[in-house]
């Protein structure tokens, strides 16, 4: 649920910017506070009574064959204001409007789904890994690592994703669907200006302090003696279960993966594109029951045990042992660090350079270093979404200066070092066309996209069957649809 509920939030801070009614219209086209569910025509309903029809209480919707529980409303209500009140943003006497807000986000997001199955949308599985991969690391680097979100959780990481899987896959379906129905919508730029002018003065919200930073990461590499010593104790524990020893004995005893060794090495169920490609590669060939030879990742050397298939998916134990990082390998990493900052700051290379030919870091690599967002949009980062380690990176710091070179845990709890580059600071002010054309150009377009969208629903809801029982909230943005 944390992941869907800051969804919502993250993209919610966004579209605050311009206010004036925009908030509870854009939370409600994304359609992501709910797990959405296959939606079946009108005219196949009769199929899907009985199994609605057995539930006896707390319905609050029908839709199709499908169903929204008040619990479920409830629930997300909950979660949503918690999440408000430790940000201080949460407005009691706003209470039943907030919760109209997700009841009609829970709607539209099966209408949404059901035309988009209709129209043979799909969602390839990177994209839904892609996904997830960024809300992983973002929210394990706000707790402190990979081990404190899977604490949290009380799963290892496999199985974390596994839970939200279907929950991002549905989102992103359900936004493809929305965007295929306002792809044809713009906006000029006269239309920007009319737009801006229509807002009072005193009803300009200020935009917060906001920075565009980038990373280079390096992380020390093992020697060969210290990866010869995890070869050999790896290869002897693979020979102690070859000959009768517990595999989850010998993973609670001695692999280096704390968020697996204390389940006995147990990752749970995953598909292809959930491990990093060398492991799955042979994760995937074996029986049940078959131990693999070694592995070698980036994480280290692994020997494999397959449980169990289901589907396209499998159930896997493991043992890691990591080649040891001694003080050499970390003062090697450091001082190339250094270096490299020191060409960076003579200018005698450019940061996109430094970090092609440099950095360890994969996902912002792919950015030329530029760290985005979780929220994705611009490169921007309000500075309340910053982790206190970035935040204090680039605290004393001006545009274009690189950070004091600092120790790195990536959200594998990979260690490192990095450097920070600080390339743009706003400073709070009022919002302006001069400034910010491009966040007012966006809510415009939005507010375009909108109308289509509420077009297209009031066309649907004459087709959709959708049935609010006397428990759903009594909500004015709902009953304009006519249900």
């Amino acid at each position: 649920m944390i992941f869907l509920i800051a969804l919502k939030l993250e993209y919610r801070r966004g579209i605050r910017l311009l206010g004036l009614g925009i908030l509870l219209h854009s939370l409600i086209i994304r359609g992501e506070a709910h797990p959405l569910h296959s939606l079946a025509p009108r005219d196949t309903l009769g199929s899907t009574k009985t199994s609605v029809a057995n539930v006896s209480e707390g319905i609050l919707a029908q839709i199709a064959d499908k169903i929204i529980l008040q619990s479920e409303l409830e629930t997300e209500f909950r979660n949503s204001t918690d999440q408000e009140r430790q940000e201080g943003r949460f407005n009691p006497d706003s209470g039943e409007a907030f919760r109209c807000m997700l009841f009609e986000q829970m709607i539209l997001g099966k209408m949404l789904q059901r035309q988009a199955e209709l129209d043979s949308l799909v969602i390839a599985p990177e994209e839904v890994d892609n996904q997830l991969d960024r809300r992983i690391r973002h929210f394990a680097g706000m707790m402190g690592g990979q081990e404190r979100l899977e604490e949290f959780y009380g799963k290892t990481m496999p199985e974390i994703r596994e839970e939200f899987r279907p929950q991002i896959k549905d989102m992103l379906l359900s936004q493809k669907m929305r965007d295929k129905i306002t792809a044809d919508v713009q906006i000029s730029p006269a239309e920007v200006k009319v737009y801006f002018a229509k807002i009072p003065y005193d009803s300009l919200p200020l935009v917060p302090a906001e920075v565009e930073i980038g990373q280079l990461v390096i992380k020390p590499k093992a020697g060969l003696e210290n990866r010869t010593l995890a070869m050999d104790k790896i290869q002897g524990l693979r020979q102690r279960i070859l000959q009768g020893e517990s595999f989850a004995t010998l993973a609670i005893l001695y692999s280096q993966d704390p968020g697996s060794a204390r389940e006995g090495g147990q990752l749970g169920f995953f598909g292809r594109g959930d491990m990093v490609p060398e492991f799955e590669a042979v994760a995937f060939r074996l029986k049940p029951g078959e131990v693999s030879s070694v592995v070698k990742t980036s994480f280290g050397y692994h020997i494999i045990q397959l449980i169990a298939r289901r589907g396209e998916r499998i159930q896997c134990r493991h043992i890691l042992i990591k080649p040891p990082i001694g003080s050499r390998e970390q003062s090697e990493a450091r001082s190339l660090l250094d270096s490299v900052r020191g060409l960076l700051v003579a200018g005698k290379i450019s940061f996109t350079d430094a970090v092609r030919k440099y950095s360890d870091d994969p996902e912002t690599k792919a950015f030329g270093g530029m760290l985005p967002p979780p929220q994705g949009g611009s490169m921007a980062w309000p500075l309340d979404q910053l982790t206190p380690e970035l935040y204090y990176a680039i605290e004393k710091i001006n545009e274009g200066e690189y950070s004091e070179v600092q120790p790195y845990s990536a959200p594998g709890g990979e260690q490192g070092f990095r450097l920070v580059l600080l390339r743009k600071r706003s400073t709070p002010h009022r919002t302006s066309l001069e400034t910010d054309y491009e966040k007012i150009q966006n809510t415009a377009l939005q507010i375009k996209r909108i109308d289509k969208l509420n077009r297209w629903i009031e066309n649907k809801a004459k087709e959709t069957y959708v049935r609010l029982t006397p428990l759903a909230p009594d909500c004015p943005s709902i009953r304009r649809w006519n249900f």
